[in-house]
């Protein structure tokens, strides 16, 4: 039955009508899993030279065992953000005579060959044939070793996804567990008491007593046990449903009406970013990434820079670049539904605008504290915000003229690469390329005040002509309408 299985899951690849698009997708990711592979791969070959610089006199494996906790504990949370359960048409096989046993041990099996499993087993395995060369290391303890490292990562494997089915859509269940993890930190960098070193302590009694790397063996069978009942007993359409029944108000969005007829757009649009996953996704982005500057401005390298530019536009209009350029697709589907409507292309384009416009005032005004590191600091995330709100909200929009890909609302926001097209990778030229040579070539010609004067002329110029603008763009929407509706209609 699993291969039977396996044999659908190649027979719907290839027989998909979206082949191409999802092979050239498939094949890019090839490439960047390659490219990860191979530096991971060099990671490991360069890890035993490099500890003995660091710490020479000491066996470069105990070192190593000492930072497996904060490798494994990074390596979870990347899980946690970016790895999914492998997706299955479940819905035809439940209706079949295949038990639920079985399809449960095809999911399961196939996350074994999961791209993150072979980040750490690339950096693990050289790591240890090279200390088995270099040390006095039977070949018996460097396998026990390697086992037991592969039991933790599978461990992690099979867990993370009951984590995800507990806390991916209840983060505020995550409190007390961040609040554990702080605790922990705080108990190891005040030298209070060191887990890392008592979990890397484990991995030397693994180096002792090889027959120790079962209880990580073990560890991965129980999180494939416990992912197993939890999943089979929830492998219904209406599971996880019951706790989300009961009465749910409304969110009052009567303040909207100020805006007249763009009013009902608003709503619409504030009520989609709010219930969707991944339109909430990139709403908590655009909050995260306030702290993008922090990365910059506590370091003299880059303070008064070309940076500077290039952090003011992603701090402002973050919410801009990864919400707007998927206009029009998240309406893919009811957009046919709209254009039966007496709605105009204009109106719907400039409720867009708006709140984008929106999201730039707000995130310029929360990233006012930057004042602790200087008024240039805040003059040019200001002078960021208004080109953005001016210059690349029209670019945003139109290049939506050229979005034809269908976006599932109701799908993960994690490794969804739904409604990417050409435009998705040419819009970032204009919105992060542009503004940074603007200003670079200005502040080299003249100084950085006058650098952003012209992004605030830019943008200003742009809001004053944005009637015009929006309405030049609206043509281009109806003229592509029929190429947008067909595209929407093409499901992955």
């Amino acid at each position: 039955m699993f291969f039977r299985l396996l044999k659908l899951e190649w027979k719907s690849f290839f027989r998909s009508a979206n082949l191409g698009r999802g092979l050239g997708v498939k094949i890019f990711l090839g490439f960047l899993a390659v490219y990860f592979l191979v530096s991971f791969l060099g990671l490991g070959i360069a890890l035993y030279p490099i500890m003995e610089e660091v710490y020479p006199g000491e066996q470069p494996i105990k070192m190593v065992n000492g930072f497996l906790l904060l490798w494994f504990v990074g390596e979870f949370v990347m899980r946690f953000l970016l790895q999914n359960l492998p997706v299955m048409d479940i819905k035809p096989l439940l209706t079949k005579r295949i038990t639920r046993k079985n399809i449960l041990h095809f999911l399961l099996a196939k996350t074994s060959y999961s791209f993150y499993n072979f980040l750490t087993l690339v950096t693990a395995v050289p790591f240890a044939i090279y200390s088995y060369h270099m040390q006095s290391i039977s070949l018996l303890q460097m396998l026990a070793w390697l086992i037991a490292v592969a039991g933790i990562v599978y461990s992690s494997n099979f867990f993370i996804f009951w984590v995800q089915k507990r806390f991916s859509n209840n983060l505020k269940a995550l409190i007390p567990f961040i609040v554990i993890c702080l605790g922990l930190y705080a108990i190891e960098y005040f030298a209070i008491y060191s887990i890392s070193n008592l979990f890397g302590s484990f991995f030397d009694l693994i180096l002792q007593y090889p027959i120790l790397c079962l209880i990580p063996v073990l560890l991965a069978v129980v999180s494939y046990w416990v992912t197993y009942k939890d999943l089979k007993e929830n492998l219904y359409l209406d599971a996880y449903m019951e706790e989300k029944q009961g009465f749910s108000g409304a969110s009052d969005l009567s303040w909207t009406s100020r805006f007249g007829a763009l009013a009902p757009f608003l709503q619409l649009d504030l009520k989609l970013i709010w219930r969707n996953k991944r339109t909430k996704s990139a709403l908590w982005l655009s909050l995260a990434f306030l702290a993008y500057g922090l990365f910059f401005y506590t370091n003299p390298k880059f303070d008064g820079g070309n940076m500077m530019v290039f952090v003011g536009v992603m701090i402002t209009g973050i919410f801009i670049i990864n919400f707007g350029q998927y206009i029009p697709a998240w309406d893919s589907s009811y957009f046919p539904l709209l254009r039966t409507r007496p709605i105009t292309m204009e109106k719907y384009l400039e409720s867009k605008a708006v709140l984008m416009y929106g999201s730039a005032l707000i995130l310029m005004v929360l990233s006012t504290p930057y004042l602790y590191f200087g008024w240039d600091k805040v003059y040019t995330n200001f002078a960021c915000a208004i080109y953005n709100v001016g210059v690349n909200v029209p670019v945003i929009l139109f290049f939506g003229a050229y979005n034809k890909k269908r976006i599932d609302l109701s799908a993960g926001s994690a490794f969804n690469y739904q409604g990417i097209g050409a435009a998705q990778w040419l819009v970032g030229i204009p919105l992060l390329v542009a503004p940074t040579l603007i200003w670079f070539g200005v502040s080299f010609l003249k100084d950085q005040n006058t650098a952003n004067l012209v992004l605030i002329a830019l943008g200003l110029i742009g809001l004053l002509l944005r009637k015009v603008i929006i309405k030049g763009i609206a043509e281009m929407y109806v003229e592509k309408r029929y190429v947008m509706l067909e595209g929407f209609t093409q499901k992955d």
